[in-house]
C-alpha cells in the first residue's frame, strides 16, 4: 500500500523493518509493480536499488505484464527510464510488450525512450499487431512518426492481412475516431502500400 501510494517515508521505515519487497500481494502483485502502475518514480528508485526483481510478471489484472509493461501502459515516463536503467527487459510480454503497449495508448516520450533502450520495434503479438499497427489503428501520428523514424516495418501485415495502412483507412476507424488522413500520408510516404 505504501508503494502504491507513492509514501516514500513509509517504504524507507519498512525498508528498515526488514520487510520483504520482493514478495506479492494477495492480489500477486509486488510492490514494484504498484509504484510502477502510479507512476512513483522516487518509490521505484528506492526499490530497485534495494535490488527487487524488476522483470518479474504480475497475473492478476487484465493484462499480465512486468514493471515496465505497466509503467509503458499508463505514460510514466521517468518510471520507465529508471527500470530500463535497471536492466527491466524491453521485449517481455505475457501479450503486449510494454512498446506495443505505449504505441497503442498514445504515449510518444515513453515510445521514444523504449526505442533508445532498443526496444523491438517489429515485436509483434500473437496475431501479428506491431507497435506501428497499434499505434495507425488508434491515430497516433507521433507515434507513428518515432516507430517509422526507428526502422518500423511500414508493410508488416497483422493475421489477416491487415497492415498499419489499411487499419489506419479503414471505414470503421474513420467512423469511431475520425479520419487518419495524417496518418496515412505519413505510412505512404515511408513506403507503405
Amino acid at each position: 500500500m505504501a508503494a502504491e501510494d507513492g509514501h516514500l517515508e513509509v517504504v524507507l521505515v519498512l525498508i528498515e523493518a526488514g520487510v520483504d519487497f520482493n514478495k506479492e500481494t494477495v492480489s500477486g502483485e509486488t510492490p514494484l509493480h504498484c509504484a510502477s502502475i502510479e507512476g512513483h518514480e522516487a518509490v521505484v528508485q528506492v526499490l530497485i536499488e534495494l535490488g527487487v526483481d524488476v522483470n518479474t510478471i504480475f497475473f492478476g489484472r487484465v493484462d499480465a505484464g512486468t514493471p515496465l509493461f505497466f509503467a509503458a501502459l499508463n505514460g510514466h515516463e521517468s518510471v520507465v527510464r529508471a527500470l530500463i536503467g535497471a536492466g527491466a527487459d524491453l521485449n517481455e510480454a505475457d501479450e503486449f510488450a510494454p512498446l506495443w503497449m505505449a504505441a497503442y495508448q498514445g504515449h510518444a516520450a515513453v515510445v521514444r525512450a523504449l526505442i533508445q533502450a532498443g526496444a523491438d520495434v517489429n515485436n509483434a503479438t500473437e496475431e501479428g499487431e506491431t507497435p506501428l499497427y497499434a499505434a495507425a489503428q488508434e491515430g497516433h501520428e507521433a507515434v507513428v512518426r518515432a516507430l517509422i523514424l526507428a526502422g518500423a516495418d511500414v508493410n508488416k501485415a497483422r493475421d489477416g492481412d491487415a497492415t498499419p495502412l489499411s487499419v489506419s483507412m479503414s471505414p470503421i476507424y474513420n467512423i469511431a475516431r475520425g479520419e487518419h488522413a495524417a496518418i496515412v500520408q505519413v505510412l505512404r510516404g515511408a513506403g507503405a502500400v
